[in-house]
């Protein structure tokens, strides 16, 4: 059965931190999506293995966009809990669609096992994901800036964009968000120079694959876009106010 334009899947695990991610990507979905489309978001226990299955054979959704953990060639979702990797049956399941993982490492490998098993666009990033925990999930610009940039993907598929054309609002939003840090608003906060180096490597590792004339769902229909959207994830360690996503 061909995947479905209108029909988006997000799965949105909140334990090991990925709450942060999921937050962020919740309130994205919120603000982009669009009359007609048919949404289904995972989120925490839901967004297991067995449930992100289900939906994807059920649905057959044109849009997959997932949060989690992973490394070269897994990804996971809630709980660390495996789902896929680069030679797991369940590549299959991502025939015809467009998949988005913001989930270390796995454009080496699981985005091009992907794109080999009939994907017709695979998002992902081929090193760490980056990103800022020195407050509060969605409490500042500061650990939503990561995460605004990555997810303007999303955004701009649900507002009736090609795939190359989301590509290329990503990559601008993580200028304009790297502008923010450097010459901006936020030039004075005082670990500016992380949060800069932070979206810069997380620029630099993302990675595109598969065809950029794919669009997911209809533009003829529009809403407004809020001008400060309440974007919302952080990392790890405190401490050392980034986390590094652990290879597993």
């Amino acid at each position: 059965m061909p995947a479905i334009q209108n029909v988006f899947l997000f799965i949105a695990p909140m334990g090991h931190y990925l709450n942060y991610g999921s937050v962020v990507l919740h309130d994205i979905i919120s603000a982009n999506r669009q009359a007609g489309q048919i949404i289904t978001e995972l989120i925490g226990d839901a967004a297991n293995p067995e449930k992100t299955e289900e939906q994807l054979k059920t649905l057959q959704p044109k849009v997959f966009s997932a949060v989690g953990h992973g490394n070269s060639t897994t990804y996971t979702v809630e709980s660390t809990a495996k789902f896929v990797d680069a030679e797991s049956p369940k590549l299959e399941l991502f025939k015809d669609k467009i998949v988005s993982l913001t989930s270390c490492l796995t454009a080496i490998e699981l985005g091009p096992a992907i794109i080999d098993a009939g994907a017709l666009v695979f998002m992902g990033y081929k090193d760490e994901f980056w990103f800022y925990i020195g407050d509060e999930a969605g409490t500042t610009h500061a650990v939503q800036s990561p995460f605004l940039a990555t997810f303007q993907f999303e955004a701009s598929l649900l507002r009736g964009k090609t795939t190359g054309e989301a590509r290329k609002d990503q990559l601008a939003k993580y200028d304009e968000e790297i502008q923010y840090w450097t010459v901006g608003a936020g030039k004075d906060h005082p670990e500016s120079l992380e949060l800069t180096r932070i979206l810069e490597i997380n620029k630099s590792v993302s990675t595109f694959l598969g065809e950029p004339d794919v669009a997911p769902s209809l533009p003829s229909i529009t809403m407004p876009i809020s001008p400060m959207l309440p974007w919302a994830i952080s990392l790890l360690a405190l401490s050392a106010m980034i986390y590094r996503e652990a290879t597993k």
